[in-house]
């Protein structure tokens, strides 16, 4: 598969999450200062701890495939300095395909946890809403990190920008 399409395609996933990411983000700082003024001069947001709650998990699983594509995870480089020109290119690619097979089985677990906490009815307890919407999104940014992952796998490299110069 051309490489440059496997990139396009990864940054262009990259600028949506992000700007999924940078909503939900802003969307908390909004209702924690409308909370907040509320609370003090007028009356509370109903249910803006749970929102909020709500839209962290959107914050921080938006997060997790923008962390895969620029590589930007924790690791632990003991033995990468053994490894020199094509070594290291094929053992990053081994690692990101096993990074791709743990987030794909995340994805189908936390579908399948998603299914039965919708077929339960489970919901929230303040605004009511069903739980498993958000355990949905959870598995769908799970799977766009295991995408991630599987364009990294077969080549593709992040975009670089200015301030990332370092990115793999």
């Amino acid at each position: 598969m051309n490489a440059a399409l496997l990139q396009r395609a990864g940054d262009t996933v990259g600028r949506a999450l992000g700007v999924l990411a940078s909503a939900a983000l802003f969307s908390m700082m909004v209702l924690t200062f409308v909370d907040v003024i509320g609370r003090k001069f007028f009356v509370a947001v109903p249910g803006a701890l749970e929102l909020s709650e709500m839209l962290m998990v959107v914050v921080l699983f938006s997060g997790l495939p923008l962390v895969a594509w620029h590589a930007e995870h924790v690791c632990f480089e003991l033995v990468d300095s053994m490894y020199k020109g094509r070594a290291a290119e094929w053992s990053r690619r081994f690692m990101d395909g096993v990074c791709a097979v743990t987030f794909g089985a995340l994805a189908v677990a936390t579908w399948k946890l998603a299914g039965r906490t919708m077929s339960e009815g489970e919901v929230s307890s303040r605004l009511h809403w069903p739980i498993g919407i958000f355990i949905y999104l959870m598995a769908a940014l799970l799977a766009a990190a295991f995408f991630m992952h599987m364009l990294r796998t077969f080549g593709a490299k992040p975009f670089r920008h200015a301030h990332n110069e370092n990115a793999q």
